[in-house]
């Protein structure tokens, strides 16, 4: 019988076991012994369909995200430009440095998912103490943009959060669930070699019978394919967040 190696995929254990468990159950002389093995087979099957359910559920939180960043920017924008036209499109302004002391880029283009939240959340703060002072001249335009920059800022502040939770979850799947199932697939797996082995003591042989290999033991030279460079899932964004895969590293694999 062959056991995966480390870098065998999750998703690659689940053909071996389904054979295996329908095999020892259709023999009447192992009938019954699979029951460990098609427990295990059955949760490890529904961990890797609730990740790619997650994975997806993530692709989807980060367009949302992606969506109300864009937004956000937008009315940043429209702000700056009403700014720009109030202080005479003097950028050495006092009024204008206030608010954009480095530019406008340094808000827009900041990194989306904590710290741009953050210096927008600045800009409010100074438009809160600024509405209020009739020398600045800068009422009107704040009266028109501060509600709009608001909303737009806190939907991008609950974006991200939602994003956060999914991304948590998968994580959480990706390192600790899934190979925690996947040790304990391979020691029910070796555990029925040992009671099949015990079964058919005056035929060892007939045992591997009950189990597929993991590896194709062709002695055919095959030709040698083109090398294919896979793109990303997602376009490299600086907002679509990386999603773990689950091809986790596992421990080696008991040989006793």
């Amino acid at each position: 019988m062959e056991m995966p190696t480390e870098d065998t995929a999750p998703e690659a254990y689940l053909p071996r076991s389904a054979y295996t468990v329908a095999r020892v159950a259709a023999d009447r002389k192992t009938k019954g012994n699979e029951k460990d093995l098609a427990k295990v087979h059955k949760d490890l099957k529904e961990a890797l369909r609730k990740w790619d359910d997650l994975a997806e559920e993530v692709q989807g939180k980060s367009a949302v995200f992606d969506a109300a960043d864009l937004d956000c920017d937008d009315t940043i924008r429209t702000y700056e430009l009403g700014l720009y036209g109030v202080v005479e499109k003097n950028r050495d302004d006092p009024r204008y440095r206030r608010y954009f002391p480095n530019g406008l880029r340094e808000v827009t283009e900041a990194e989306p998912r904590k710290e741009e939240p953050a210096r927008v959340g600045q800009i409010l703060d100074a438009m809160e103490e600024d509405k209020s002072k009739p020398e600045l001249e800068l009422e009107p335009l704040i009266l028109q943009h501060q509600s709009k920059i608001a909303a737009a800022r806190d939907a991008v502040v609950l974006a991200e959060e939602n994003l956060a939770k999914s991304e948590k979850t998968l994580a959480y799947l990706s390192d600790v669930t899934i190979p925690t199932l996947m040790a304990e697939w391979r020691k029910r797996y070796k555990e029925l070699e040992g009671m099949l082995t015990k079964v058919f003591a005056t035929n060892t042989r007939r045992v591997d019978r009950f189990f597929k290999q993991f590896r194709s033991r062709s002695t055919k030279k095959k030709a040698a394919g083109p090398v294919v460079t896979t793109p990303p899932a997602t376009p490299p964004a600086a907002t679509t967040p990386a999603i773990p895969t689950p091809a986790i590293k596992t421990p080696a694999p008991s040989t006793g």
